[in-house]
């Protein structure tokens, strides 16, 4: 099960990766570097990019679907079953109500994604403005990933702070020199010397 939800993780990440990263990419590279060439130079690399973005943007969106809603179903399965806080831990946390915004917020995200890399009539309203879309949709995707960050704390809780981890190294530290020491000591060995005295004890003078 570990080796599963380890995949399922890494999957989530890289759909984000894809997704997020081909966002940023064209907002705040490719467009403001098109915007330099005539009309026709420009519809032409535009065309180029949507043919080549698109299968991208279809793996990214499939990964993030697949793996979230697995992910999720796997956690409240685990959640129910191991009776956190005797049932109600979903309902003290908000949990679901949280993961419910993040997901509508992701159907945002691939919404806009896909218009901005489809051909369909119904999205050219997208594409007309790429600018503007394209900035909605990276606002949405922050929000998701803060959200995602939010979720996660709820059932891993905080890392540790340099003071508490340090506490625990130093005390550690501590009993290994303590362990290491005694050995230094002059009663090191005391027990084994005892043992032999009887055996070097002086004989008897003879008479």
């Amino acid at each position: 099960m570990e080796a599963v939800l380890l995949l399922l993780r890494w999957a989530h990440i890289l759909g984000a990766v894809l997704t997020v990263g081909g966002l940023f990419f064209a907002r705040f590279a490719f467009l403001p570097a098109v915007a330099e060439v005539d009309d026709a130079t420009r519809e032409k690399l535009h065309e180029t990019v949507r043919r080549r973005w698109l299968p991208w943007v279809i793996g990214g969106i499939t990964l993030l679907l697949a793996s979230g809603l697995t992910n999720f179903l796997l956690f409240n399965n685990a959640v129910k079953s191991q009776g956190w806080a005797d049932g109600q831990w979903m309902r003290q946390t908000s949990y679901h109500a949280i993961f419910g915004v993040k997901f509508l917020l992701a159907l945002g995200v691939f919404y806009f994604a896909s218009g901005l890399v489809g051909r369909g009539s119904k999205t050219a309203w997208i594409r007309r403005e790429r600018a503007r879309w394209l900035t909605v949709t990276i606002g949405l995707a922050v929000a998701v990933v803060m959200l995602s960050g939010w979720l996660r704390n709820l059932h891993t809780g905080p890392n540790l702070g340099p003071s508490e981890a340090g506490v625990q190294l130093q005390e550690s530290l501590e009993t290994d020199s303590a362990d290491t020491n005694r050995y230094e000591t002059p009663d090191a060995g005391s027990a084994f010397r005892e043992t032999g005295e009887p055996q070097a004890a002086e004989k008897p003078a003879a008479d």
